[in-house]
C-alpha cells in the first residue's frame, strides 16, 4: 500500500486539489444561486399547496431541489445546509407576505430585486 502511494503521489495530490477546488466553487460561487433556487421552489410550493401544509411543502421543495441541482453540487450540499437555506427562504417569504403583498407576479418582482 505504501508503495502504491509513493508511486502515485502526484496523481493523489492532483485529485485532492481538484476535489478541494470543486468544493470551494460549490460553496462560494454557487451558494447565492442555490439560495435563489430554493426561494423560487418555496414560492412555488406555497402557491400550489397553500398554508397549513408545511411538511408537504418542505418535502416538495427538497425533492425538486435534488432534481434541479447537478449531482456534483448535491455531493457538497449537506442536509443541514439545505435545511438552513429552506428556513431562510420561508422566513423571507413570510416577511414579504406580512407586508400585505401577494405572490401574483412575484417572480418578475424578485428578478428586479436581484
Amino acid at each position: 500500500m505504501l508503495e502504491l502511494l509513493k508511486e502515485n503521489w502526484l496523481s493523489l495530490i492532483l485529485l485532492l486539489s481538484g476535489i478541494l477546488a470543486l468544493w470551494y466553487l460549490c460553496h462560494t460561487n454557487r451558494e447565492d444561486r442555490i439560495r435563489r433556487i430554493v426561494l423560487a421552489l418555496v414560492i412555488q410550493a406555497e402557491k400550489q399547496l397553500g398554508s397549513g401544509t408545511g411538511e408537504l411543502k418542505y418535502a416538495m421543495v427538497v425533492e425538486r431541489l435534488y432534481d434541479v441541482l447537478p449531482t456534483v453540487v448535491r455531493w457538497f450540499l449537506s442536509e443541514k445546509t439545505l435545511d438552513r437555506m429552506i428556513e431562510e427562504a420561508v422566513v423571507y417569504l413570510k416577511e414579504y407576505l406580512a407586508q400585505g403583498k401577494n405572490l401574483l407576479g412575484y417572480e418578475t418582482e424578485f428578478k428586479n430585486e436581484a
